[in-house]
């Protein structure tokens, strides 16, 4: 059973949460390569999965990806390495996807975006290795979704 919009939605909040709550991202890898599918809403794109927990990447860890196992890397890895990179690369993030393999696909910045207004509003900040500040990186990140416009 696929996921209705407003499950899909609850499910990528729920992801945005859950990670700044925790610290942690989770994918699932297989020596170097990381678990993708393609999307369901734009031809000729590729999606990246994460999950907020380990049991969520656990779950999707069958078939083709029966060898993967679940990994995790820290928020500011996420943001830093992973979204600007895919972002560079066209990629999109899927988040929380089911088991189903069903699930918001979207893009890095704005998953970026999400993720730092969810810390502003739990008072955390990161300390970022690549960036000044955090706020830096949203400046950044919003320089650059303008810039797309």
């Amino acid at each position: 059973m696929t996921q209705s919009a407003a499950d899909t939605e609850k499910s990528y909040k729920t992801f945005v949460k859950t990670i700044v709550d925790t610290n942690k991202v989770w994918g699932l890898a297989k020596d170097d390569t990381w678990a993708t599918s393609s999307s369901a809403e734009f031809e000729d794109t590729e999606v990246i999965l994460f999950w907020s927990d380990e049991a969520g990447a656990k779950a999707c860890a069958e078939d083709d990806w029966a060898d993967y196992k679940p990994e995790s890397i820290t928020v500011v890895e996420f943001l830093e390495n992973w979204c600007v990179g895919m972002y560079s690369d066209a990629l999109l993030v899927g988040a929380n996807w089911s088991s189903d393999l069903t699930g918001k696909e979207i893009e890095p910045l704005e998953v970026a975006l999400d993720v730092v207004q969810e810390l502003k509003s739990q008072d955390k900040t990161l300390e970022f290795s690549q960036y000044d500040s955090q706020q830096e990186f949203e400046e950044q990140v919003i320089e650059a979704m303008e810039g797309e416009e």
